[in-house]
Order: C-alpha cells, then structure tokens, then sequence
C-alpha cells in the first residue's frame, strides 16, 4: 500500500527460491530472501505476499516474481558469478519449480498469481539428464528456456499474458561469464540474446560493451540495434509485436485508461506512509 502510495508500479518480488542447504559461513547463502526449504511453504508464504501486493495495491501493482527457475542450490553468489545447480529438469520440476507453479497455472485465484516472472542468471549442469552437459544461464538460453515455457502450468499461464522479464544484464556474473568464454561483451548482441531466447522485458540496468565509453551510449546503441532489426527483419518484428503486446495488456490491466490523472500517484496518501501499525 505504501509503495503504491509513493507511485511504484512494479515489483521485482518475491523470491520463490527454495533454500535446500543453508550455509550459514558464507555470503552465498539466500538467507532472508528465501521463504524457506519446503516447497510447500514457499509456495503458500509466496502466493500470500504476492495477493498482499495485489490487495495493498488496489491492483495498481505488477509483480515479477523471482529467481526462476530457482537458485536455492546455487553453488556460488549469483551477483559476482553466473551459479550452476547440479539438477535435471525433472528434478526441478519436483522441488525448485514448485513454488513458480503455484504462483502461475497452479494458482488459487488472479490475486495470488503473478504477473511475470524473473528469468535468473543460473546454469543447470544435466538438465536434459546429460551430467556432462551445462546449459547456458537461464535466461540466455532459447533452447532450455523454452523447454521450461512449455512446461504445463507455465504454458497456461503464458499463454494468458504471463510476462518474462530478464534479470539485470549489467550484472557483474553476466560479465564475467562472457570474459570466462573469451566472448566480447557487447551489449547489442547479450540484449538480443536474451530477447530471443523468450524475454519480453530486457533489464538492461547499467550495461556497458567493450569499448564504449558509458552505459548511455552502449543502452541507446541497444536501441539503434534493435530499431533497425524491426525493420530489417520480419520475424523478428513479430517477436517484438508479441512482447509488446504482452506489456501492454499488462499495463492495461493496471490501468484501464491510459490518462496520467489516472496513473499520476496523488499526493493525500502520503500522509499514512510509516504510520501503520498492523506490523
């Protein structure tokens, strides 16, 4: 209710993780971003933070719900390095998935489902049963993206509008995973990357290529990029239609009239935020 009140509109939130084993020495640890170790619980707290988002809100808030496809046996710190969990598909599907399951297709009703999701920066060694085999991170990968978008409860829910919506791709693991396969970081490329392999929204944060001075000039050359693909090439043009499509849907669910005395934040809310006392 408060960060509606301060005119917020979207929440990257909450995280569905499920801490399999907490490692209380080191920084890895998701600690108090994890709802817990039991998929069931994450899944119930999850699904209530997410409806007290919806209800706090007045519906004036979307909400991303993250890391998907989870974290929780995440080897190393995702911010500095890009994580591997040593787990296949099917064992995601009965553990770590869970929770995104019950927030999407799996949900009790439209306030408790979530309106997008977060695709994480995580490598998945044996994903496709192949022990030897690494995908790449998650939400740069269209082949292990979409087999995870075709998973039933996520294809519902995708299907009806569900958002994905690419982690921060200035992310310091994002680099150095790129460095570690002796690949040049341009932006242009990793924004394309990530839009291709299914994201509809791209978190370009402070993004800067190899060589480019700043993040503006490497974030409007993103743009140029993509400005001239949409024209240049018709199927990717349908890929963005649908993107925007998505967005806009999602916009317009918030907002039925697109009128900024709509959409403006008032200032006679301001008053109650920090006063509430039902904490």
């Amino acid at each position: 209710k408060e960060l509606s009140a301060l005119g917020f509109n979207l929440l990257f939130g909450p995280a569905l993780d499920v801490l399999e084993t907490p490692r209380i020495e080191g920084s890895i640890d998701l600690g108090t971003r994890s709802f817990g170790g039991d998929p069931y619980w994450v899944s119930v707290l999850g699904s209530a933070y997410i409806r007290g988002v919806h209800e706090g809100s007045q519906g004036k808030m979307a909400v991303v719900a993250k890391n998907f496809p989870g974290n929780g046996g995440a080897d190393r710190s995702p911010e500095v390095e890009v994580a591997t969990v040593r787990k296949s598909l099917e064992q995601l599907k009965t553990f770590d998935l869970l929770p995104f399951f019950t927030v999407t297709g799996f949900a009790q009703d439209d306030l408790s489902k979530t309106d997008g999701l977060l695709a994480a920066h995580i490598r998945y060694q044996g994903f496709q049963e192949n022990i030897r085999t690494t995908t790449r991170p998650i939400s740069l990968d269209p082949e292990a993206f979409k087999l995870l978008m075709n998973l039933t409860p996520i294809a519902e829910w995708r299907n009806s509008g569900g958002l994905m919506v690419c982690e921060n791709l200035s992310a310091p693991a994002v680099r150095n995973f790129y460095q570690l396969n002796n690949e040049k970081f341009d932006a242009r490329l990793i924004a394309l990357n990530a839009f291709l392999s299914g994201n509809d929204l791209i978190h370009l944060g402070n993004i800067i290529s190899d060589g480019d001075p700043d993040s503006f000039v490497s974030v409007q050359r993103v743009i140029e990029f993509f400005h001239q693909k949409y024209n240049d090439d018709l199927a990717f043009a349908q890929k963005v239609d649908q993107a925007v499509l998505r967005i806009l849907t999602l916009k317009y669910r918030l907002y039925p009239q697109f009128d900024p005395e709509a959409i403006l934040s008032s200032s006679a809310p301001l008053d109650q935020i920090g006063n509430n006392q039902q904490i």
